[in-house]
């Protein structure tokens, strides 16, 4: 080819743009200027490009306004009510006479965005095309797609598989990007931590359903039964479940000061979408191997909220008498 002058196009249509460097989409010559895209182009319906290939593909915040021209979205990942864009290049471009002194491409667009469980969410279709003057480079052609969903994402990492097709050259190319989504955190009601603690007489039956024992005094070989419930802590919410992130690390300590144990509690961290988390509870027992000293013991709790990172600490305290 001859020199050719660069420019940037932008067309939008249903969410897929086709694009050349520097113009603005209306065909007259734009500036010159220097660019390093390594696409091929064809003149005037010469003989076209032999291969297709996506190539740098790049996730971004909003609408591409040029040719690598962009915000890339930090780390790919993106809030659950977020528009997804996809800008790319082909590395070659098709070219056909579309009358005197007129050049036209054109690409057929498919991409499909599959759910983090493998299901497939949408696929989505889109022909574009321009027609420019014969003194256009194509060098610089870049492609744009996006995705908007119907309703919120659920957070994990989803796929999105592009397919363009140069439907003058008869080439096609396919790529795989990935991107997260931060799922959306909900709150259970009050201040993070414990906010009610009862040793009791036996197994708790439920929540709020315990008998206390308001002495908080032992015999030598009893169980130490407790409740607990827990405020305040972060948990995703989609259509299939509730999810918690609640760790529990628990510290008995006797009445010399020693550690007689320490472990961490296995939590349920999962609940059916129509579980209140307002009531939220635990009730768990110590057992002495043979007996209990006589003297006063403190339990310490620990409580991390995995999903924001904060962690709190209370401890109370039982005695088994003389």
């Amino acid at each position: 080819m001859g020199h050719l002058t660069r420019r940037h196009l932008l067309l939008l249509s249903g969410g897929a743009a086709a694009a050349l460097a520097g113009c603005s989409g209306d065909g007259s010559d734009g500036t010159d200027g220097e660019g390093d895209g390594p696409t091929d182009s064809t003149e005037g319906g010469d003989e076209q490009p032999s291969s297709l290939a996506i190539e740098n593909t790049v996730l971004c915040t909003e609408q591409p306004t040029g040719y690598r021209e962009y915000t890339e979205q930090p780390e790919g990942t993106y809030d659950p009510g977020d528009v997804v864009w996809v800008y790319f290049e082909p590395s070659s471009v098709g070219t056909e006479s579309a009358g005197e002194g007129e050049l036209r491409f054109e690409y057929d667009l498919i991409w499909t965005v599959t759910t983090p469980d493998g299901e497939e969410l949408e696929t989505m279709t889109e022909s574009v095309s321009r027609t420019f003057s014969e003194s256009t480079d194509f060098s610089t052609v870049f492609l744009v797609v996006n995705f908007s969903p119907a309703m919120e994402f659920d957070g994990g990492t989803y796929t999105m598989d592009i397919e363009a097709t140069d439907t003058i050259a008869g080439n096609t190319a396919t790529e795989t990007v990935e991107f997260t989504v931060d799922a959306g955190l909900e709150y259970a009601s009050g201040e993070f931590g414990i906010s009610t603690f009862e040793f009791i007489e036996s197994e708790a039956g439920g929540y709020d359903d315990y008998t206390p024992r308001p002495d908080a005094e032992y015999g030598p070989t009893e169980t130490i039964w407790y409740y607990y419930e827990i405020d305040g802590f972060a948990y995703e919410e989609t259509s299939n479940a509730l999810t918690p992130a609640l760790q529990i690390t628990e510290t008995l300590t006797g009445p010399e000061g020693e550690i007689w144990s320490q472990a961490d509690i296995p939590l349920s961290n999962r609940f059916d979408p129509s579980t209140d988390l307002d009531t939220y509870y635990v009730t768990d027992r110590l057992s002495p191997t043979e007996e209990w000293v006589p003297g006063e013991y403190t339990i310490r709790f620990e409580v991390t909220d995995g999903h924001t990172g904060e962690s709190v600490t209370e401890s109370y305290t039982f005695t088994v008498p003389e």
